[in-house]
């Protein structure tokens, strides 16, 4: 029994490399797409407006040809720059015969397109800003306390002159980023542009998030401005307090020598009111929220 199922099994693998044998040897029609490729460009230069990325060739052959040339022994359609001007227009069933995984024994039917036109053209160098595409959003609460550091913030690029020339900043892929509530560090790709190339694909953001709080600051000290040798400026009251909104840590960590009041002497000339309002000067990533009292009393003093 253990013989006869050998022998059946036997038979039936012969009897199917047989009828591939059979079949692969017989003629066939295929249109297969390749990718085309500049080659011999001298160096300095790149290829620019290629007419197209792959070409259609309808080819006829034996199966087994065929087949390699389905499963991808082929590889590009190699065009070689002649160097004769920046210029170029190729016939493709030219190409074909400088390209030795199009052999004799394959019959080429068609190709589509019939010619490729491409220029080539001196590589220049630019160096340029990098943006960030980033949209930001935050937890109830919490929000943004620093400028967003870009490291590297420049790139070099090179490309043909054409292209970048017009080229001001590449910007970074697009990015979410939601539900913030702490510092973040976030890697980005940049962005691609056809016939560019960058001296790096990526770069760093990094930026402070922090819950904002409001912190009464007391006994701030007004500045006086501008005032004559001959005579003097008396506010009432000299301090005051001030409330500002801020990140929990910026705030915490703050002196209040770093928030600025102060009138201006002109100020108290022009005023029809009786009372002057300090101006304020906040640190960054801060707001103002509150001065009491907002309006000071004053008098001049002469001397």
């Amino acid at each position: 029994m253990k013989y006869k199922l050998v022998t059946i099994i036997s038979i039936f693998i012969f009897s199917t490399l047989l009828w591939v044998f059979v079949s692969f040897s017989s003629d066939y029609s295929t249109t297969i797409k390749v990718p085309v490729r500049i080659t011999n460009i001298p160096e300095g230069y790149s290829t620019i407006d290629l007419s197209t990325s792959s070409v259609a060739i309808s080819v006829k052959g034996q199966g087994w040809q065929l087949a390699q040339l389905t499963f991808g022994l082929q590889d590009y359609l190699n065009i070689s720059f002649n160097g004769t001007s920046d210029d170029q227009t190729v016939s493709v069933r030219n190409v074909l015969e400088q390209n030795s995984w199009i052999t004799s024994s394959i019959q080429v039917i068609m190709v589509e397109p019939a010619q490729i036109k491409y220029s080539v053209e001196r590589i220049n160098y630019k160096v340029v800003k990098i943006v960030p595409k980033v949209s930001l959003s935050y937890k109830t609460g919490y929000d943004m306390v620093s400028d967003i550091s870009i490291d590297p913030d420049t790139l070099q690029i090179s490309g043909p002159k054409s292209i970048i020339k017009n080229i001001e900043f590449i910007e970074t892929v697009s990015a979410n980023l939601e539900e913030l509530d702490r510092a973040q560090t976030v890697e980005l790709e940049l962005a691609k542009n056809d016939g560019v190339n960058y001296g790096t694909d990526k770069t760093k953001l990094s930026f402070d998030v922090q819950k904002i709080v409001d912190k009464t600051f007391e006994n701030i000290t007004v500045e006086r401005k501008g005032i004559p040798p001959s005579r003097d400026l008396v506010l009432f009251p000299e301090k005051v307090k001030v409330v500002l909104r801020g990140g929990i840590n910026i705030l915490g960590q703050m002196d209040d020598l770093k928030i600025k009041l102060y009138v201006n002497f002109r100020q108290a000339l022009e005023d029809t009111l009786g009372s002057i309002v300090p101006i304020v000067e906040v640190p960054e990533f801060t707001t103002l929220i509150d001065i009491r009292p907002k309006r000071l009393d004053y008098i001049i003093k002469q001397y």
